[in-house]
This record gives structure tokens, sequence and C-alpha cells, in this order.
């Protein structure tokens, strides 16, 4: 993505949208804080069909459940095939929201909140399943003690993908950082107060990784096509683990905030 002011928006406005008004509704924060944090991804925010940004937080305000997916290619995360599946997919991120009112359980009809646009401008395509999905159910994802111990040897096999890069030998170990700090933040998700420190460090983790290999497929850090080609199983099983793991920090960040508005 480029810095001019047609930019794509930064990484994750849905994870950081479903996040923050997760803890709105626990009390953690206002909802001036959450409209704050959608201006840091787009200027403008529309709700499609016909509304504004305050439709779209209205809409993941007080909800019985919700939660964020990342459907990827060959991985679903638990939505059934539809549509609204594609058209999630094709994002790679989505917020469900079980809009039922608080105490409700069950299987239900969600609303699916897809983010597509520019720093400029976001329209949130919303689109209600035809098919039941248990949205709380999709809280529960992998442990994060068990993600956070996968992702440390992750980061690690990353950072070796740049040294077998001839590209990345050719550059400075100055501009190297430079680059993977910038795509890092780029990748960051802003996050309310909390108090599980190692939703902070498995998103940190995911993020790094995300950027290593974003950089590593632009050609920013090699220009050898076989080495890439050698590196492309790798760097997808990464991307994979990378994905799955911020999907479980922020949906345990949500039970969390849940747990405290409800309990």
């Amino acid at each position: 993505m480029t810095s001019s002011s047609l930019a794509l928006m930064r990484s994750w406005p849905a994870s950081a949208l479903a996040v923050w008004a997760a803890a709105r509704d626990a009390g953690r924060c206002s909802a001036d804080d959450v409209l704050h944090t959608l201006h840091d991804y787009a200027q403008v925010h529309e709700l499609d069909p016909g509304g504004g940004i305050l439709d779209l937080l209205a809409t993941v305000s007080g909800a019985a459940h919700m939660a964020v997916r990342l459907p990827a290619a060959g991985d679903a995360a638990g939505l059934p095939p539809s549509e609204v599946t594609k058209a999630a997919m094709s994002v790679g991120e989505v917020i469900l929201v079980d809009d039922r009112d608080l105490g409700a359980a069950g299987p239900t009809y969600p609303i699916a909140l897809i983010p597509m646009g520019t720093r400029e401008r976001c329209r949130w395509q919303a689109m209600r399943y035809d098919a039941e999905i248990a949205v709380d159910q999709l809280l529960s994802d992998a442990p994060l003690g068990e993600v956070e111990y996968d992702l440390k040897a992750a980061v690690a096999e990353a950072a070796t993908v740049i040294a077998d890069l001839s590209g990345a030998r050719r550059r400075s170990p100055a501009d190297l950082r430079d680059a993977l700090a910038a795509r890092t933040e780029f990748n960051r998700i802003d996050l309310p107060a909390h108090d599980n420190p190692r939703v902070d460090r498995v998103l940190a983790a995911a993020a790094q990784i995300d950027a290593i290999i974003t950089l590593a497929g632009s050609g920013t850090l090699g220009d050898s096509g076989s080495q890439l080609a050698t590196a492309d199983t790798n760097l997808m099983r990464l991307s994979d683990l990378a994905r799955r793991a911020r999907q479980a920090a922020v949906n345990t960040l949500i039970a969390e905030y849940r747990r405290a508005a409800t309990g």
C-alpha cells in the first residue's frame, strides 16, 4: 500500500471496530472513542445500505453477541458457504453481529459487516446470512497461550526469510529496520484499555510476521524469483498462522469485554 492520499486503509478496521464497540458496551471507553478510532482508518464511514457512521456504531452496540472472522482462500474461518462469505473472503475480515437482545442464546441469522474502501471513504457493507450461525461459539478460538508459543517460533522463522533473500543482503540493516517498522505499524490494531497483556503480545507478533511476509512478497527484500518461489510455501504457512492468531486475540478480548458488560 502506498502513502498517498488515495492509499488503502490501515489493516484490520473491522477488528478495531469490533473491539472498541465491545469495550464501549463494557463501559471501558466512550462512543467518541470508538468514532475517533474509526477516523484513524478513514475520514468518512458509510453503512451500506443507507446509513452513516452513527448507524454503523448503533449496529455494533448492545448486540447479543459479536465476533470477528478473518476468512482466507482455503479457510472460511467457520463461515458457511454463501455470497456473504464470498464477500467477506474478498476483504479478509468481517464482523458478525447477532442483533438480538442481550441474553439471547443459540444460532441466529447474523449481520455481516464488511469494510471496503480507502483512507478517504470506507463503506461498510451490511449483509444478513440466510444460514444460522452460533456467533457466541465463534469467540472460542485457539487458546492464546498456545497461539503465543507458536508465534515465538514463527517470528524467528519469518526473520530467517529476510536473511535468505539476496535482495535483503543488498539493503542496509537500517533500511530493513525502517521498512519493517513502517509495515508493522500499518498492521497494528489500536486497542482500548484492557487487562490481558498476552493479547498485546500476540497481536504485535502477528503484525510483525505479516510485515515481513508483505515486504518479502513485494520484492522489497529480494528480487530473485527462484528464492521467492522457494519461500512461498513457508510464507503462506506463516501468514495463515498470523491470521489465526490475530483472530484468536481479537475474539478473546471481545469475549472479556462481553463478560464485563453482561456480568
